[in-house]
């Protein structure tokens, strides 16, 4: 139904609105919302009076017409599901396959930073909006025909029909971590400094040992490292065989690229040391090589149950590799990527710089050896979580450089409280939980209008002052009452966006 109704309401008598739009009586409830998310929305009438409820279900002030039936719905067309929804031209293919119940992939949280919501279009490609920049990344890196779309980018102008890609469901599990109905993001983008750590010269110095031995002499090896590593404000992520996989930048930001060469610098020398041992219990020795990169990394967890693990991947940790390899043709112990060298390059001292290609790569680049950190260069900063700023207390997030205009990233306080800082010029910090349902919003739409719409039953809120904008369902016990969105208050302090933590 696109129309409102007129309902002539008696004061003093309750009416409960339909929000499903399935019920046979409306605009009132029939139950028929029993085999949805939806409840019904009670109204009591304070006066006698001629009042026009709306039968769209599209109000943004339920149970009332605001206009909303006035514009333009079109037919979005699902393969294989067969199923046709509706969808406005306010709203992304990804929200409207949401919104109705349409099981749809989006590893990042509809920030057009993956892949796994394309679709192929079918029909009706000239009804598409244009690709934008952050979709025009993705395609030409990918190197997707113009058929190929990323449903949270695209909105629609007339009628399409589509055929969802990643449809298996061990996928649809993996790529939106399905758990109880809630769909959420795998992971966030940070920009890490990476380390890999490799042994030159193991093998043979392992083969004349006994496994015991091996054991023995590989986990003192680590625990040097793994010190300097953790004094350095690094962490080690992984041990691969007898490489170290350490990562930088998680808890504190500024200067991890420095910290990071210094971590490699003092476990050269660390090495040297162990050498004299190595030599005086077994007659040999070995050495390392170490290789150090910047840029973004995606922070995610793989696995399941017990065996689920926080991972980093991404191009960046792949180069570090690389880079660590090189150091065994150019016969040198470390070497520091030209990315991560343009962040340090004033404070530190080099022995020489090397131009090639990487295996697999086309383009030129420069490494850097670096062999000593100039005096005075390297700042000691606490990793404080919590600080007292201008008498309030306050909660340490992410670094501002970490999110990109009109992108939302999640920070978890605690095991029981995970926000969505949304970035829109200013800096707006919201829980990330539906007041509705309960259920997370950070896949959840970003409109032109400041708000954000839930990825589950269309409401939606002004995410600068939590005002509810369109609220969807509230059951007769009042359980579900009509609620704001929390919001914090949030600062910029030392690079770092600190959240109120008195909210």
């Amino acid at each position: 139904m696109s129309f409102p109704i007129k309902i002539s309401v008696k004061k003093g008598n309750d009416y409960f609105w339909c929000s499903c739009g399935k019920s046979s009586n409306q605009p009132f409830c029939d139950g028929s919302h029993k085999s949805t998310i939806f409840e019904p929305l009670k109204y009591s009438s304070s006066k006698n009076e001629n009042v026009f409820f709306c039968g769209c279900k599209k109000t943004k002030k339920p149970p009332f017409c605001d206009g909303s039936h006035e514009k333009k719905l079109f037919k979005l067309l699902i393969e294989p599901d067969n199923k046709e929804i509706e969808i406005n031209q306010d709203e992304s293919i990804l929200t409207a396959s949401l919104r109705n119940n349409i099981t749809h992939s989006s590893a990042c949280g509809g920030n057009g930073k993956c892949s796994t919501c394309r679709v192929k279009i079918i029909s009706g490609i000239k009804n598409c909006s244009t690709p934008n920049e952050i979709e025009k990344k993705i395609s030409k890196k990918l190197s997707f025909p113009d058929d190929i779309r990323l449903a949270c980018q695209t909105n629609i102008l007339g009628n399409v029909k589509l055929k969802r890609l990643i449809l298996d469901k061990r996928d649809l599990s993996s790529n939106n971590q399905i758990l109880s109905n809630k769909i959420t993001s795998v992971g966030n983008i940070k920009n890490l400094t990476v380390m890999f750590c490799d042994i030159k010269g193991f093998t043979k110095f392992s083969e004349s040992l006994s496994a015991y031995d091996v054991i023995f002499i590989l986990n003192k090896y680590f625990s040097i490292m793994r010190e300097i590593i953790i004094r350095n404000g690094g962490e080690v992520n992984n041990y691969i065989g007898d490489a170290i996989l350490a990562i930088f930048g998680m808890e504190e930001n500024r200067q991890q690229v420095l910290r990071a060469v210094n971590a490699a610098i003092h476990m050269i020398k660390a090495m040297d040391e162990f050498k004299k041992y190595l030599y005086m219990s077994y007659k040999q020795d070995f050495d390392i090589r170490i290789g150090i990169h910047y840029g973004e990394v995606i922070v995610g967890s793989v696995g399941e149950d017990k065996d689920k693990k926080i991972t980093f991947i991404g191009d960046t940790v792949n180069i570090a590799s690389r880079i660590e390899q090189i150091n065994k043709d150019s016969d040198t112990r470390l070497l520091v990527s030209e990315v991560a060298y343009e962040h340090i390059k004033t404070s530190v001292e080099i022995n020489n710089y090397l131009r090639l290609k990487l295996r697999g790569s086309s383009k030129l680049l420069s490494l850097y050896e670096v062999n000593s950190i100039k005096k005075g260069s390297l700042k000691n900063y606490n990793s404080i979580s919590k600080k007292l700023i201008n008498g309030k207390n306050w909660i340490k997030t992410i670094p501002i450089s970490e999110i990109n205009q009109n992108e939302k990233v999640k920070f978890k306080i605690n095991e029981n409280k995970e926000l969505l800082i949304i970035k829109n010029k200013e800096f707006f910090v919201i829980e990330n939980n539906c007041p509705h349902m309960n259920l997370p919003l950070d896949v959840g739409q970003l409109t032109e209008l400041n708000s954000i719409l839930c990825p589950y039953h269309n409401s939606e809120f002004c995410y600068k002052t939590g005002d509810v904008k369109k609220w969807i369902g509230s059951n007769v016990s009042g359980v579900n009452k009509k609620r704001n969105l929390k919001t914090y208050q949030s600062i910029i302090h030392e690079d770092y966006l600190w959240v109120g933590s008195d909210n």
